[in-house]
């Protein structure tokens, strides 16, 4: 009796086995995969909106015109009557070297005048007495020449001298440091008692701004974005320190000359604004995003339709149910710029070429043979998309325009209202869920309770 209970449990040990490999060739081999299930569509409408392509820098904030004052003599600070931020006119005095050099400078000269004035009466007279004497043969030619010649040197040193003293009284001008424009100054470099030398260079007293109300940014733009830079063009940017306020200028210069920091070339553009407010400061780092391209009301759909294809077992729409696109004037067909009527399906019989009648009958190559062993048609040519009808797609081929990385511009072959396919939901989860939950391997979900 033993022996036979034991031969009975491995008869039913064998025949377990041999029902769970069954069950498991049909669950791997003709079960469909969820993988390959195709789930509802999931469509967007095709909307107006505008699309532009843009640039981003960054650049610094500048006055439109700054002057550096400086001064043309040497000598030491004794006045000042500006500080920063100071408001100022033009021909307005702001500083004032001391003078007592250049004033002892100026009457060294007028002496040297006078004395050059009165050498000169001396010689022309002693000129005059010897032509007289010549003419009645008393004086010989040599000494007319002579007296000639040390009248017009004299007359040469009256000249000199007389340059001379407007030279002093040009460099005793200089000693008052005059602002050149209306403006704000900006920064002050001396102080009063500090000794300036003007020998090589002038050197930098005042920064002065002509007017804060007109700003431009210097902006470096990659050689790889320069070739879409125009003057003209709209800018908009920001700064740090008014993060949630949007300033706004246009491209006023595109210099030629490059700018090349570790291997990278950049070009210089400069955007000029407004700033009536006076926000923007001298020395701001501003985030500029330049709008290379701009359409207003553009038809438009999201990019992601032009890279969806349906799943394996996707409904496709009837092609004599598709509403056909309208027609502009002067459209060529045969140029591909709209899909062709649909074709007479006769007896329920498919449309040559795949839904919607696009392109010959017959195979593809790359994605179009992929398309076609997933879908049973043949993949459309060139940029197009699938439009949702009752649920099911549709091809339609479009020509497009530019996008700005969401939504790309639609130029011919959809209007507005339609419905295009985006995305494509799946239905893997459930299927697996199912599957889980008829395995016989599996244990039961807890507190079910057995039928006896």
């Amino acid at each position: 009796m033993n022996k036979f209970l034991k031969k009975f449990l491995k008869l039913l040990v064998v025949l377990a086995v041999l029902a769970g490999i069954a069950y498991g060739v049909k669950f791997f081999f003709f079960t469909e995969k969820a993988s390959d299930a195709a789930g509802s569509l999931v469509s967007a409408k095709v909307t107006q909106t505008t699309i532009s392509t843009t640039i981003s820098a960054t650049g610094t904030l500048e006055p439109v015109d700054q002057v550096e004052v400086g001064t043309q003599v040497s000598g030491d600070i004794a006045k000042i009557y500006v500080d920063f931020n100071s408001k100022v006119k033009k021909g307005q005095v702001i500083a004032e070297l001391d003078k007592s050099k250049l004033k002892a400078t100026l009457t060294q000269s007028e002496i040297a005048y006078r004395s050059a004035v009165n050498d000169y009466k001396y010689k022309e007279s002693t000129y005059n007495r010897v032509k007289k004497l010549s003419e009645s043969n008393a004086a010989s030619a040599v000494e007319l020449e002579t007296a000639e010649y040390n009248m017009n040197s004299a007359k040469l040193s009256v000249e000199r001298s007389k340059n001379e003293v407007n030279q002093a009284r040009l460099n005793l001008s200089y000693a008052t440091i005059k602002s050149p424009i209306d403006g704000v100054v900006l920064k002050r470099a001396v102080e009063v008692g500090q000794t300036v030398a003007a020998s090589m260079s002038t050197p930098t007293l005042f920064v002065i701004a002509k007017d804060l109300s007109q700003m431009k940014v210097m902006a470096a733009i990659d050689e790889a974005d320069i070739g879409q830079v125009k003057q003209g063009q709209r800018v908009t940017f920001t700064v740090d320190a008014f993060q949630e306020d949007k300033f706004k200028g246009s491209v006023q210069e595109v210099r030629l000359n490059p700018t090349t920091t570790s291997n990278v070339v950049t070009y210089t553009v400069v955007i000029t604004a407004e700033n009536p407010d006076q926000k923007l400061l001298p020395g701001m780092t501003a985030t500029c995003t330049i709008v290379t391209q701009e359409v207003e009301d553009a038809i438009a759909i999201p990019v992601k339709a032009l890279k969806f294809t349906p799943a394996e077992g996707t409904p496709m729409a009837d092609p004599r149910d598709m509403p056909r696109p309208p027609r502009p004037e002067g459209g060529d067909f045969a140029k591909g710029d709209f899909p062709p009527p649909p074709p007479d399906m006769g007896a329920g019989g498919p449309p040559p070429g795949g839904p919607g009648g696009f392109g010959p009958p017959g195979g593809g190559k790359g994605g179009k043979a992929v398309f076609k062993k997933r879908t049973g048609a043949k993949k459309p040519s060139g940029d197009h998309v699938w439009v949702s009808i009752d649920g099911k797609a549709a091809p339609r081929r479009v020509k497009t325009g530019i996008s700005d990385g969401v939504n790309i511009q639609i130029l011919k072959g959809l209007s507005v209202g339609d419905s295009v396919v985006v995305s494509q939901e799946t239905i893997s989860a459930a299927k697996s869920e199912k599957s889980s939950t008829s395995n016989p391997f599996m244990p039961g979900p807890p507190g079910k309770k057995k039928k006896k």
